[in-house]
C-alpha cells in the first residue's frame, strides 16, 4: 500500500508540473504574439505617416509673392521693344515720338532716328551699339558737327538700369514698368532730376 500511494503522489506531481509548464509556455507564446503584433502595428503606422508626409506637396504660396510674380510677368510681357532687331538697325519696335519732362524729343521710324530736339539742338544721327543685358541696349547719338555725343539707352519695361551706372546714393527712379529711353553724355548717372530726363513714348 505505501508504494502505491507514493506512486500516485509522484503521478500527481508530474501532472501538476506538466500543467504549469504548459501554462507558462502558453503565456510566453501569448506575450510573444502580442509584442510581435504590436511591433508590426507600430511599423505600419510609422510607414503610413511617412507616406502621408511625403505626399504633402505644393503648399499654398504667400499671396503677396504670387501677386508679385503675376505682376512681374505682366510687366515683362508689356514691353514692345525688340532689342535684337534694334541692334540690327530695325527700329520698328521703337517707332513713334518720345519725350521727357525737360522738353527734349526723339522721333523714330523703322529705319532709325527721324528727328531729334535735345537742348535746342536738332541735328543728330544714331549709331548702333551693344546689348547690356536682356532688357537694356545702348546706342550712340552724335551731333552733326560731332561736338556732342550722347549714350542712348533703350530700356525695356520691367527692367531697371543697373546700379553700376549710377553714382553712390542714386538709382533708377523712372517708371520701370514702361519702355523708356535715356540719354547721357556721362558714363554714370547721378542727379535728383534723373527721372525728368527719361523719355516715354507719347500716346499721340
Amino acid at each position: 500500500m505505501p508504494r502505491r500511494r507514493a506512486s500516485r503522489r509522484k503521478s500527481k506531481k508530474k501532472a501538476v508540473f506538466s500543467i504549469l509548464l504548459t501554462g507558462i509556455t502558453l503565456i510566453i507564446i501569448g506575450l510573444a504574439v502580442y509584442f510581435i503584433s504590436a511591433y508590426f502595428t507600430n511599423t505600419k503606422k510609422t510607414a503610413n505617416k511617412e507616406k502621408t508626409q511625403t505626399h504633402i506637396v505644393n503648399p499654398k504660396k504667400d499671396p503677396e509673392e504670387k501677386k508679385k510674380a503675376d505682376s512681374s510677368s505682366k510687366v515683362a510681357s508689356a514691353s514692345k521693344f525688340d532689342l535684337t532687331t534694334i541692334a540690327t538697325g530695325d527700329y520698328s519696335s521703337a517707332a513713334g515720338t518720345w519725350q521727357n519732362e525737360l522738353g527734349d524729343q526723339l522721333k523714330f521710324n523703322a529705319s532709325g532716328l527721324e528727328s531729334a530736339t535735345i537742348q535746342n539742338a536738332t541735328d543728330f544721327t544714331i549709331s548702333s551699339g551693344q546689348a547690356i543685358n536682356d532688357g537694356l541696349y545702348q546706342a550712340t547719338l552724335t551731333s552733326a558737327d560731332s561736338t556732342v555725343v550722347y549714350n542712348l539707352f533703350f530700356v525695356k519695361g520691367g527692367t531697371a538700369i543697373p546700379e553700376n551706372y549710377f553714382t553712390t546714393g542714386y538709382n533708377d527712379t523712372s517708371d520701370t514698368s514702361r519702355d523708356r529711353l535715356y540719354i547721357s553724355s556721362q558714363t554714370t548717372f547721378g542727379s535728383d532730376d534723373f527721372s525728368k530726363g527719361v523719355f516715354y513714348k507719347s500716346e499721340n
